[in-house]
């Protein structure tokens, strides 16, 4: 399976608004939605983030499918802040997460010029926790009912 990131647009609002209205999948994040997201909800999210110059916001491609999200926000010269989800259940223990994650890395690295990538993640969530620690990313503290991690990019 071939998979890619490409920036977030408008018309994934069709898709990414289903995603909004799945509980299960904002279990681990601090996502928690007070009402039904609309598209029109979706549509003003998606118009923001893609203009905010303190973030770089990818949807994830698994061959032609969308399948999730992948960011890097808080940008700073030197850090970004990783967030990720497989929105599609489908796709789901299948690795998507794994090659989206190097991608953005790199991004991050190459693109960016990052030094450090950080991170959250709620410990129960196990897959996601060792994921992260076999990209590199090690555990900084707790803070909030997260685990806080980092990735150091330099040399």
């Amino acid at each position: 399976m071939n998979v890619t990131i490409r920036p977030l647009k408008e018309e994934d609002a069709r898709t990414s608004v289903k995603w909004r209205n799945m509980p299960e999948l904002w279990t681990y994040t601090t996502f928690k939605a007070d009402h039904e997201i609309t598209i029109e909800d979706e549509l003003k999210w998606i118009r923001a983030v893609i203009k905010d110059p303190t973030s770089a916001r990818f949807a994830i491609m698994a061959d032609d499918d969308y399948v999730g999200n992948i960011y890097l926000t808080g940008l700073t010269k030197e850090t970004g802040e990783y967030h990720i989800f497989i929105g599609n259940k489908a796709y789901w223990g299948k690795g998507i997460a794994r090659k989206a994650s190097e991608l953005i890395i790199d991004y991050g690295r190459e693109k960016l010029g990052l030094k450090t990538i950080i991170l959250g993640v709620k410990p129960a969530n196990v897959a996601a926790f060792h994921l992260y620690e076999s990209l590199g990313f090690i555990k900084t503290g707790e803070e909030e009912g997260f685990t806080r991690m980092k990735l150091s990019l330099a040399g």
